[in-house]
């Protein structure tokens, strides 16, 4: 009888490509654009900024007389950010690295680093969500409400940003004698959904960033721009599953101004991984178990309600 493989196997009949295959990563852009704040540790858990509310203005002469005009009295408003406190962990079998041949624990350290920045991206998302400033797309051709997004929706959006005198971001690109490049103007910027580039390019007066003045001045992310609107897109975007009157998607397009919300870290608690080794306990007398985990505090808030706006829409 001839021996085969049949018969008697091979120890592994597999070879383990050591290379191990790219995951999906989003792109994290929810947090570009926020002011960042630290607090120190042994000084609570909530952050209180104040903003002074302007004085009003006074137009009226003193006349002849020089009488003294009313006092004006100051007013403000304080916005709190309570910080709150993030963990996760992934629990590993001593065999697991006994007997694989890749490196599962550097990999878990990389998973690790990955899901912390993800959640981090989130939480701000879902913050940015509570914004009270909301445009629904009307200049669209899709029938829907909210329409697809058009021209005259991003002017708007722009117009009411300067309207509360917020702030761009960025200044102008200017041209470039080069072949098929345009000026930027001053920009705020705008986050959403990969899913909406296609109805971005529809836009009357869309540039791709590849069509910038001056190469290389886009961030991370950033797919163009159109009026005083640069967009950064992201698999993560925000989008309400069936929210439109038809029951398509909506898309959220959050668009800010400077300093219009602020991301809150602590210094006694920053992001942080840790190892456990496999040590006899008495949770795991034998000692077969082995932890990789990583934790974080974090906290986000909208700082004024009126430069940050979402621009919601439909697809085309």
């Amino acid at each position: 009888m001839t021996t085969t493989t049949s018969s008697l196997p091979p120890p592994v009949q597999q070879k383990f490509d050591m290379k191990l295959l790219a995951r999906p990563m989003q792109k994290n852009i929810h947090s570009f654009f926020a002011m960042k704040k630290t607090m120190e540790s042994n000084v609570g858990d909530t952050l209180r900024m104040r903003r002074y509310s302007n004085l009003a203005e006074f137009p009226v002469p003193l006349g002849p007389n020089f009488l003294n005009p009313p006092t004006q009295v100051l007013n403000s408003v304080d916005i709190d950010s309570k910080v709150e406190y993030y963990a996760t962990s992934v629990l590993i079998t001593k065999q697991v690295t006994l007997i694989n041949e890749d490196p599962v624990l550097n990999e878990t350290v990389s998973l690790l680093g990955q899901s912390l920045r993800e959640t981090e991206d989130t939480l701000v998302k879902t913050m940015l969500q509570s914004t009270a400033s909301i445009l629904n797309c009307t200049g669209g051709g899709n029938g829907d409400n909210p329409t697809n997004i058009s021209r005259v929706d991003v002017e708007n959006v722009v117009q009411s940003l300067m309207t509360a005198n917020a702030d761009y971001i960025t200044d102008q690109i200017d041209a470039e004698d080069r072949f098929g490049t345009s000026p930027i103007n001053d920009a705020y910027f705008a986050m959403g959904s990969t899913r909406l580039l296609p109805n971005l390019r529809q836009v009357d007066g869309w540039v791709d960033k590849n069509a910038y003045g001056t190469p290389g001045k886009y961030m991370p992310s950033e797919v163009g721009a159109v009026s005083n609107m640069r967009v950064v897109l992201s698999s993560g975007g925000s989008v309400d599953s069936g929210a439109s009157i038809l029951g398509a998607d909506v898309y959220d397009l959050f668009v800010t101004g400077q300093q219009s919300y602020v991301t809150v870290d602590q210094n006694g608690f920053t992001a942080k991984f840790m190892y456990v080794p496999p040590m006899p306990s008495s949770a795991d007398p034998a000692g077969l178990r082995q932890y990789s985990s990583a934790r974080f505090a974090f906290a986000s808030v909208i700082s004024n309600d009126a430069w940050v706006i979402n621009l919601r829409s439909t697809l085309s």
